[in-house]
């Protein structure tokens, strides 16, 4: 594991951007985001990891549970190995933030990082207080 990791996410267009026709300039491929500048001219940034939430319909469609089973999971284990952890959200007003660390808290599908990380924890410790026969308070 690195000490620290990048991920960007891309989100689907808003009601206003809908109504004002706009147009996605950004492309993503692996870890591979691509941004086309209003004079065509396409830059290109590798991360960690580069999700597109931009179209529920793309076979590449980033779902909270892909986000998580990518970064959470990871995280989770090394807590559990004694390791410090931290994630946040970083970006402008509107972006996409709360929504991909907290989502809709209850619905399964749209849970975001915060209360998957939270439940495994939860599930993680009920294993252990049973291999173990003792009591986490």
């Amino acid at each position: 594991m690195s000490s620290v990791k990048v991920a960007v996410r891309v989100r689907p267009f808003n009601s206003r951007e809908i109504q004002l026709l706009s147009k996605c300039v950004i492309d993503m491929s692996d870890k591979e985001t691509y941004i086309t500048s209003s004079s065509n001219q396409t830059y290109s940034f590798e991360f960690d990891f580069s999700y597109s939430s931009f179209d529920k319909e793309a076979v590449d469609y980033a779902s909270q549970e892909k986000v998580y089973t990518d970064i959470g999971v990871e995280m989770l284990d090394h807590a559990f190995d004694g390791y410090n952890v931290c994630i946040f959200a970083y970006g402008q007003t509107g972006s996409g933030k709360s929504y991909t660390m907290m989502g809709k808290v209850n619905d399964l599908e749209e849970m975001g990082m915060i209360p998957r990380l939270c439940r495994d924890l939860l599930v993680e410790l009920v294993k252990t207080e049973r291999i173990s026969n003792s009591t986490i308070l």
